[in-house]
């Protein structure tokens, strides 16, 4: 009698936990129960091309240029511009854009005048604090002088002149840069050099300088120095005027070589490998072989090291244009 009222409990309490184990029991499971009722479940199967079109597009790696790099000859104020297809080393936005003649910079880019600048200094110049002594020279100087001491009002102390002090370097010589300090007067006796630009830089107004919109990328002033020292050894119209001087072999026609360069992350180069050829075999080598006198190029950021290859790979275009003018810029892949 006892055992048969333990059996009747023990099934009336498993009837009264049984909806309540399988909730505890649906909790624990990591997909979401099936429906209640009794109805029909749809399954389907996803398109691959839809499922691709479902994910997030891949972000573009730091290493690729935002936009067209190129190179700021001369930056006023470091402001964001609205919109630019630029990237450069500084931010940069101004009411009137200008590009540099076509072709690489002259040395000694400044006025033949002095003072003449739109950047010149003028300001009178420093009083001499160290040395209180008049600035004329003396008509002869006597034996055995030292020329630290030039004599001049005999009642002041002889003080060395700050200038005996520096290192023998020519820029501390009498004179100075044309057209940072001086009198518009005074001519300077060197010739004026030009501005010059070698970036692919389409739908701008010519003028002296490249002063464009830009916006800042931090990896810009690696590759503008990797580009200047490549311009340094490029002779491209040397290299046809020995093949082909008056046009005939190769005719008169835009010439592009795409090279693909990878260095080592100490900047030496690794591999400089032609991806398009221009056409004409000797402009091409002449490319690769500027590329290979230019390196290294050294303090590459280490971010531009490529974690799974170990190298730095970029790509840069060799441009020789009908009329003799030469661009290289660097290209994104």
């Amino acid at each position: 009698m006892i055992l048969a009222a333990t059996l009747l409990a023990s099934l009336v309490m498993h009837l009264l936990l049984w909806p309540l184990g399988d909730r505890v029991i649906g909790l624990s499971w990591n997909a979401p129960p099936l429906p209640a009722n009794d109805g029909w479940m749809q399954v389907a199967l996803v398109d691959p091309e839809e499922a691709e079109a479902t994910e997030a597009p891949p972000k573009p790696r730091e290493t690729e240029a935002p936009g067209k790099l190129i190179k700021q000859d001369r930056v006023r104020k470091e402001t964001v511009p609205d919109e630019t297809p630029h990237v450069a080393e500084f931010d940069q936005k101004v009411d009137k854009e200008s590009r540099a003649a076509q072709g690489r910079a002259k040395a000694g880019a400044a006025p033949s005048v002095a003072g003449a600048a739109p950047d010149a200094d003028n300001l009178p110049p420093a009083p001499k604090l160290l040395d209180p002594r008049p600035d004329t020279p003396p008509a002869a100087k006597p034996e055995g002088e030292s020329a630290d001491e030039t004599p001049g009002d005999p009642s002041l102390p002889k003080v060395p002149s700050p200038r005996s002090l520096l290192p023998l370097r020519p820029e501390f010589g009498a004179g100075g840069r044309p057209g940072v300090r001086g009198n518009p007067a005074e001519r300077s006796p060197g010739a004026p050099g030009e501005h010059g630009t070698m970036d692919d830089i389409q739908d701008v107004e010519d003028g002296d300088v490249n002063m464009l919109n830009s916006r800042r990328w931090k990896y810009a002033s690696f590759f503008n120095r990797v580009r200047d020292q490549v311009a340094e050894k490029w002779e491209p119209n040397v290299v046809m005027a020995a093949r082909d001087p008056d046009g005939r072999r190769f005719g008169l026609q835009t010439r592009i070589t795409r090279l693909l360069i990878r260095l080592n992350p100490d900047g030496s180069l690794k591999q400089v490998k032609l991806e398009n050829p221009s056409g004409v075999e000797v402009l091409d080598e002449e490319a690769i072989r500027a590329v290979r006198a230019a390196q290294p190029f050294r303090n590459p950021p280490a971010g531009l090291i490529d974690s799974e290859t170990g190298f730095i790979d970029f790509g840069f275009l060799f441009e020789l244009s009908d009329a003799g003018k030469g661009k290289i810029f660097r290209y994104r892949r």
